[in-house]
């Protein structure tokens, strides 16, 4: 592998980098509590998404001919790192499951969801987490049965984010009577039908809410299935391996941005009479960082590269994800210490890193998890 991104790739990283510091950084402090949400002011999210949609970086890795960049997985997953040095404003950048509802969506579904959710008219949120199956897609108990009138849902779910804003769900069930992998099926339900309801919301550690959903006798058409019945196995754990890859994106961009912020404080502060960038044990902590993050931010971009080249990285994107979110975590911890009071402070933005950084271990598969996917692609 070169170990230089190519040229393509450098301009997008370096083009997303100055929009990032440039027209996200200030809403750090304008905003916050408005770190990872789609709740920005339409005052300030409308300009920025209409700049996006100048320079062609609205809906990443969707197709070019329904308003998307047609970005691969190394160029999407090297702006999402950009992204992510900035606490705010981060989902001006968002087409949540854009791509699944390209892939599965016949041409009256990409007219009605897919295409206003890339220019960002709206968003949708996506639904398979359950009470008792939140790491395991194939234990999930929401029914799905064809009936002469339609669809008709029955179930819960939870820990589902942006779900009270969302235009539409994508919901993943099961059709009745199967069990396991089998009969897993995509549905688009939309806000306000009968029988769907949105109910408690979950507060999470880094500042976002999820909430509970319920389907009671929930009934949609024939029009709001999702591709066919029964294939929702094989795009449901398409999506997760994807995401992975993005969310060792995110930790590369927190860690990054972390580091630069102890070394600059280090240089800056100083106790008895000296700053404390002379002291070792500092100079240690952030040697340390620096070599956790270029050596994550490598097996990151090789597994990316690998999925953009079509290679299957199942087990690569397990490891990558638990490099990657568990160097972010300590990459985090030392600059607060580094920081001191200033650190656990809303002084600057490292405690809400923190925060940030402590849920990327348990979503899209937790590291006990990803640890038993690499684990059993050795012993296969």
């Amino acid at each position: 592998m070169d170990f230089n991104l190519p040229e393509e790739t450098l301009i997008l990283q370096d083009t997303v980098r100055r929009f990032v510091d440039n027209e996200l950084m200030p809403l750090e402090q304008q905003l916050p509590e408005r770190s990872n949400s789609f709740d920005l002011p339409p005052e300030i999210f409308q300009p920025l998404a209409d700049k996006l949609e100048k320079l062609g970086l609205r809906g990443l890795d969707v197709p070019e001919d329904v308003g998307g960049a047609g970005l691969g997985p190394l160029d999407n997953c090297v702006i999402t790192e950009q992204v992510h040095r900035c606490t705010a404003g981060r989902s001006v950048f968002a087409s949540r499951f854009a791509h699944m509802l390209y892939e599965l969506g016949n041409a009256q579904q990409r007219d009605k969801y897919l295409i206003p959710t890339v220019r960002g008219d709206f968003h949708g949120a996506s639904a398979f987490s359950e009470p008792q199956a939140a790491g395991d897609l194939a234990g999930i108990k929401t029914t799905v049965e064809k009936t002469a009138d339609g669809w008709l849902i029955n179930g819960s779910k939870c820990w589902i984010a942006h779900a009270k804003t969302a235009r539409y769900i994508l919901v993943l069930a099961r059709l009745k009577g199967t069990e396991r992998h089998d009969g897993m099926t995509w549905l688009i339900v939309d806000a306000g039908t009968p029988g769907f309801t949105v109910g408690r919301q979950q507060n999470i550690i880094h500042g976002e809410s999820t909430y509970e959903l319920f389907f009671e006798n929930c009934l949609v058409p024939d029009s709001q299935l999702l591709g066919e019945p029964g294939q929702g196995w094989g795009a449901g754990t398409a999506y997760l391996y994807a995401s992975r890859i993005q969310i060792a994106g995110r930790a590369l961009g927190i860690a990054d941005r972390c580091l630069e912020l102890a070394t600059e404080y280090a240089q800056q502060r100083r106790t008895f009479g000296k700053p404390l960038a002379t002291r070792q044990a500092i100079q240690w902590m952030l040697a340390d960082s620096a070599m956790e993050l270029h050596a994550a931010r490598l097996m990151v971009y090789e597994a990316a590269w690998r999925a953009q080249a079509g290679e299957s990285v199942i087990p690569q994107t397990a490891m990558i994800k638990v490099v990657a979110t568990e160097m972010a975590g300590r990459v985090v911890d030392r600059a607060v210490q580094i920081h001191g009071a200033a650190g656990v402070s809303d002084e600057t933005v490292l405690e809400r890193c923190y925060r940030d950084v402590r849920p990327m271990r348990i979503y899209e598969g937790s590291s006990e998890a990803m640890r038993s996917v690499v684990a059993r692609s050795l012993l296969q």
